[in-house]
């Protein structure tokens, strides 16, 4: 408690400093602190826009010398000098263009992906690029389906480098702790205030340094005002930086609208008209020429469509009939060997079959020699032993009904 109440008594002791007025060192260190507080953001504003600005600057240099290379090419392709679904004539020298978009892009690509900040929000621009299909003799353009602020917006860009809702809320912060601080400093005077009798002790030093009370509302105002005055212009510069560079990105690559598409189909050339054929006369008269020219573009690229189509197709056909006639052949130079394996084991099994039927003839020739030996020589035995003619007569027709049935050779 000791220490609070001379901390409490500290604070509210009257003092002067630099020949002012007599204040207590409340409002005197709240002054200070809202200064250093004040020099401490701008200091660091100016290093965030800083930062901020450099990747702007380091890349348009580069935009600003592709945009002026560039020129007047793109009004020219778009208005007078459109050719598309038409040759040049031959005595019309036809202007090259200056620019190719395509080497374009791949130095914008490089700007960008040497920069953190434009690296993420250009690869989702790059996917919103398309390329012209023209006809061959015409430099094909890159155009881009979307606007560049609506890729490169305020807050991907700048939200992580430059707290911009911050420094545009700070003028009232700063103006809000000076009158905090002054009530402070009326709340320490008026607690000086007591009541001894009939008298108020203490209104003697309340009015004696109530000027100096309002010490920090006034240097919180001025501290306001000259943040104000020195942000606004920065920012400023930061957006005029950010505006520049959405204008040189739309310029290089710029949006492919339906206007742009309706006039690239109508040719701009009528001199074409006059190389119209006549054949059909009657309903080639009733149409107009403007109506010829609006669809010789789309007419063209339509034959030529169709042309490639064929092109294709006959090339299939080419391929199938030349398939369809080497297939012979290769099935013949495939199967020659295996077929001539097949045949050769055939024939190698008939001739093992042969000599399986030559041995088993063999074999029972045998056989039938053995059998007519022993039936020989049993009725020789039998005979030896004196057995009658007519047993005999009986055993001969049970030896030829055997033979009989064995399987002739």
């Amino acid at each position: 408690m000791t220490g609070i109440s001379s901390l409490w008594e500290f604070l509210s002791r009257d003092a002067a400093f630099f020949g002012g007025p007599e204040s207590p060192m409340l409002s005197w260190i709240g002054s200070f602190g809202i200064v250093l507080f004040f020099l401490w953001h701008i200091i660091r504003l100016r290093m965030d826009v800083s930062g901020a600005q450099r990747p702007f600057n380091r890349v348009r240099q580069m935009l600003i010398a592709l945009a002026d290379e560039r020129g007047d090419v793109d009004r020219e392709r778009f208005t007078n000098h459109a050719l598309v679904g038409f040759a040049p004539p031959a005595d019309q020298a036809t202007s090259a263009p200056t620019r190719i978009d395509c080497d374009d892009l791949q130095a914008v690509e490089t700007a960008m992906q040497k920069e953190p900040m434009f690296r993420q929000p250009w690869a989702q621009f790059r996917k919103t690029l398309i390329l012209e299909h023209v006809p061959w003799f015409v430099e094909p353009r890159i155009f881009s389906t979307r606007r560049a602020e609506e890729i490169f917006t305020q807050d991907t860009l700048l939200s992580h480098r430059v707290n911009l809702a911050f420094y545009s809320q700070l003028p009232s912060l700063v103006t809000g702790i000076g009158l905090l601080l002054t009530f402070l400093a009326l709340f320490i005077g008026l607690s000086k205030l007591h009541a001894d009798g009939h008298d108020i002790a203490g209104i003697q030093g309340l009015i004696n340094g109530l000027a100096g009370k309002f010490l920090t509302s006034i240097v919180g105002l001025i501290a306001a005002n000259l943040f104000t005055l020195i942000e606004k212009p920065m920012v400023f510069q930061l957006m005029n930086e950010h505006h520049s560079f959405l204008s040189l990105i739309d310029k290089l690559f710029p949006r492919k609208t339906m206007e742009q598409m309706l006039e690239q189909l109508t040719p701009m050339h009528r001199a074409h008209g006059g190389a119209r054929q006549t054949s059909g006369g009657g309903l080639m008269e009733r149409i107009g020429g403007t109506g010829t020219d609006s669809l010789s573009a789309p007419i063209a690229e339509l034959t030529e469509a169709v042309r490639s189509l064929t092109k294709l197709k006959q090339g299939e056909q080419a391929t199938v009939q030349r398939t369809a006639a080497e297939l012979p052949r290769v099935i013949r130079e495939e199967f020659t060997a295996p077929m001539r394996e097949l045949n050769d084991s055939i024939h190698e099994l008939t001739a093992s079959l042969k000599d399986m039927h030559r041995d088993r003839t063999q074999t029972t020739a045998t056989l039938e020699d053995l059998i007519d030996r022993l039936t020989d020589r049993l009725a020789e035995q039998r005979t030896s032993s004196g057995l009658s003619r007519t047993e005999g007569r009986r055993f001969w027709p049970k030896r030829s009904l055997v033979s009989s049935q064995r399987p002739t050779a």
